[in-house]
């Protein structure tokens, strides 16, 4: 069975924690001489080896443990988490990644006082897919946050009745954005907790302030259970941010983030206080026009990337099977004709390119990945010339 080592908590070695600065990006912690890998880890300024400490595993696509942790450091500061990103998991297949995961959840364990109910695990891309792959698998999480990406197509490793919360965390010119409203409309259907927190980016790791948002939720979701409204300001003072973040959107025309925020508010708070305000509102948002036409622009937009999506990723690996007939006079003519079509005012559309046009180059790059594909010197120099293109 793997992830055998989650269960040993509260086993930590005080004088082995006693050995790092507290407040400092560490960028290399050797787990086992072994094996040679290593880890990135934050220790908050608050942490106290003597005590138990919540902690967040992190997974970098690129197996780059700073960048990892560098988006979690005021979530840290503000809750206390010990922070750790790996330097050896990366995208590449999955039975790799869950052994060098077991070594780290072992050191870790051993060797901090962690709390039991207090794991949270994270990642972007390929490292959200893993992270909520080891969840599902393990069950004894907290809490996950995906980052610009759902699940793994591992139907074994897609959250259905398991315990943690989930929160995803997605940019609206992310490529993978189309797949973060789908997991949330699936995992809503099961009655599964989460929630969608989008804003305005790329595919990349979320700001701090917007993984900030993440833990927000989670740390909340944690205490629902057991919290009385009377007994907890905090609650208050979190759902009035989760509000005031709506209805700045709102007047900024910013519908679709309204929408999402106040939804997040009536589903989180409704518990604790009389939101009817906040129905209302919805209601209205949803009646109005502005709004309806702004569903009809993203729903043309989603249908337009799905077709050029296929489009584009079908004649790339047609080309990767036969790079010496490759014909970039197509491509530089299908580019170009993306961007004319970028010049609409439309700004639905100019988020759509902005995924398309980075869902290709994510291809491409990946061909270039040994863990992915055995690719040739030719196949390799394909690639590289399709993603000069795309960002010439």
């Amino acid at each position: 069975m793997i992830f055998k080592q989650i269960v040993m908590f509260c086993i930590g070695v005080t004088t082995f924690a006693q050995t790092y600065e507290t407040g400092k990006l560490i960028d290399s912690v050797l787990v086992s001489d072994k094996t040679n890998e290593t880890f990135a880890m934050y220790l908050p300024k608050s942490f106290n080896p003597g005590l138990e400490s919540p902690v967040v595993f992190i997974f970098d696509p690129g197996a780059e443990g700073q960048r990892g942790i560098q988006p979690f450091i005021e979530a840290s500061e503000t809750y206390g988490y010990i922070l750790v990103c790996s330097n050896n998991t990366r995208n590449g297949p999955y039975d790799r990644n869950f052994d060098i995961t077991n070594r780290l959840f072992e050191f870790m364990l051993g060797n901090f006082k962690i709390k039991q109910n207090e794991v949270y695990l994270s990642g972007f891309s390929g490292g959200s897919r893993l992270a909520s792959a080891i969840a599902v698998l393990t069950n004894q999480v907290a809490g996950v946050i995906g980052c610009g990406a759902g699940f793994s197509q591992e139907s074994s490793h897609v959250p259905s009745t398991e315990n943690f919360a989930y929160v995803g965390v997605c940019g609206n010119k992310d490529m993978n954005y189309q797949e973060m409203i789908r997991a949330k409309g699936y995992l809503k259907h099961l009655n599964f907790t989460n929630t969608l927190i989008t804003y305005d980016g790329n595919h990349s790791w979320p700001p701090a302030d917007q993984v900030l948002k993440a833990f927000d939720w989670l740390e909340i979701q944690a205490h629902l259970q057991r919290i009385k409204k009377k007994e907890a300001p905090e609650i208050y003072k979190s759902y009035q941010k989760v509000y005031d973040i709506a209805l700045e959107a709102q007047k900024e025309g910013k519908l679709i983030i309204a929408v999402e925020n106040y939804e997040r508010a009536l589903t989180t708070y409704n518990s604790f206080y009389k939101l009817d305000s906040i129905v209302n509102t919805l209601k209205a948002i949803h009646k109005s026009k502005v709004y309806k036409k702004l569903l009809k622009s993203v729903s043309k937009a989603f249908e337009k990337e799905v077709i050029l999506t296929k489009k584009f990723t079908t004649r790339l690996f047609e080309d990767y099977k036969n790079p010496d007939k490759i014909d970039l006079s197509w491509w530089e003519k299908e580019l170009g004709e993306l961007e004319k079509l970028d010049e609409k005012e439309d700004p639905q559309t100019k988020e759509m390119l902005e995924r398309l046009r980075f869902q290709i180059f994510a291809v491409a790059y990946s061909m270039s990945n040994p863990n992915l594909y055995q690719s040739n010197k030719k196949q390799k120099e394909l690639a590289d010339k399709i993603r000069k293109l795309i960002y010439h």
